[in-house]
């Protein structure tokens, strides 16, 4: 798009609550690298945890669809509606084409006025740069503070070789290290075995250390209505028969997210979180998923993780930012 402007938009609409769930699905597969908030179970934990109602919508080019978004509603006193969207739309690589995404969130802004009574936060899904907030503010946003949402995109389309080539020597020789180690690894691919484990290390280990994360109630949740799509994997390290460090990934269409993970004393001295890292990227290629969303960075807030993420080699993103 030459301009962020376009002179005659693309016949382009937003189609609310419609279909099928099996159709939303097959939809989000086809966006190939989809983002776990955009996905119906994280809005359903949402829901439940938070009581933050899902509004489904599927973006229709011409009448045919070529993206989804998930935006979810609150009220509070049943008076103010409080609505944010959380890294979308989603668009089919086809139609990522800045005109659209453009036409998209002017839609998205008819829809949602901001008022004294509806409060609207967004961070799109969509690269940051001086073009992309040109089209965020020619659809109608104001940029919010703070900087753009960042994260690090891991193509396990590669082969297992192309993967392991394509770590830092740093993160592969830890790696190197850990499988010398001794370290056995279970897999459960329902969260019925690990979850409740990992959970009680990954809330102590928050409450300790006083960083951001997702509850241990909405974590649940989300295992409950994920599990039976197969869209649960967990990991834990062992190391003689004594559990020493665990992660879990959330699938989401071709797509998959790290979300959270722990390692104790032993774990970092073995370097186990680098062999779960590295057999759940394995684990998600041989389940067909293509993307492996490495759940966020912070440079300067957490250098030591954003490092560790770098290390594994995928393309580093930032996007547009919070808008109003």
């Amino acid at each position: 798009m030459s301009s962020p402007t376009p002179e005659t938009p693309p016949p382009i609409r937003i189609v609310w609550d419609v279909g099928r769930l099996s159709e939303w699905a097959r939809l989000l597969a086809d966006c190939g690298q989809s983002t776990l908030t955009q996905g119906f179970g994280y809005s359903q934990a949402l829901f439940t945890t938070e009581r933050t109602r899902p509004r489904l919508g599927i973006i229709e080019l011409a009448d045919r669809p070529v993206g989804l978004v998930v935006v979810t509603e609150k009220r509070i006193a049943r008076l103010v509606r409080v609505v944010r969207l959380h890294r979308g739309p989603l668009l089919l690589p086809a139609a990522r084409k800045p005109v659209v995404f453009a036409t998209v969130m002017k839609l998205l802004r008819q829809e949602y006025r901001p008022g004294p009574f509806c409060w609207v936060a967004v961070v799109p899904e969509w690269p940051a740069g001086e073009e992309a907030e040109a089209m965020m503010r020619w659809a109608g946003w104001r940029r919010d503070k703070g900087p753009g949402y960042r994260t690090i995109w891991l193509d396990l389309r590669q082969d297992e070789a192309g993967l392991r080539a394509g770590l830092a020597q740093k993160w592969r020789n830890a790696l190197n290290q850990a499988e010398r180690a001794g370290l056995a690894v279970e897999i459960d691919r329902d969260g019925s075995a690990q979850i409740p484990w990992l959970l009680e290390q990954y809330q102590a280990d928050k409450a300790a250390k006083g960083y951001r994360g997702p509850s241990s109630a909405l974590v649940t949740r989300m295992r409950t209505g994920m599990y039976k799509d197969g869209d649960i994997l967990l990991l834990r390290a062992m190391k003689d028969g004594v559990p020493v460090a665990g992660i879990m990934m959330l699938g989401h269409g071709k797509a998959a997210t790290y979300q959270i993970g722990w390692a104790g004393a032993a774990g970092r001295t073995t370097r186990a979180h680098n062999l779960l890292l590295w057999r759940a990227a394995l684990e998600l290629k041989a389940q067909g998923r293509e993307w492996l969303d490495l759940g966020g960075i912070l440079p300067d807030a957490a250098p030591g993780v954003t490092a560790f993420k770098r290390g594994m080699g995928g393309e580093e993103v930032e996007l547009v930012g919070a808008w109003r």
